[in-house]
């Protein structure tokens, strides 16, 4: 929703929210979506190192759980 709105800071502070709690349940699915979205937010704020690093995250936990929809699209990231 924030993201949608230009409110890059505000959407970045909620993923991370998001994804501690993922990281607390074992959510792994979860963690790789919260990973993909917050490198999508940092991108959107120029932080592109750090982008991909939260991409490449979200890559390891895909191929480590066997989701490969989502390694598809984690790749597509990484190379847009």
């Amino acid at each position: 929703m924030f993201t949608s709105l230009g409110q890059y800071d505000k959407a970045k502070d909620y993923l991370e929210k998001a994804l501690a709690i993922k990281v607390q349940i074992g959510d792994k699915e979860g963690e790789a979506s919260s990973h993909g979205n917050l490198g999508a937010v940092l991108t959107y704020l120029g932080q592109y190192d750090k982008a991909k690093e939260y991409v490449e995250k979200a890559l390891a936990i895909r191929m480590q759980i066997g989701d490969r929809v989502g390694e598809a699209m984690d790749y597509a990231k990484l190379g847009g």
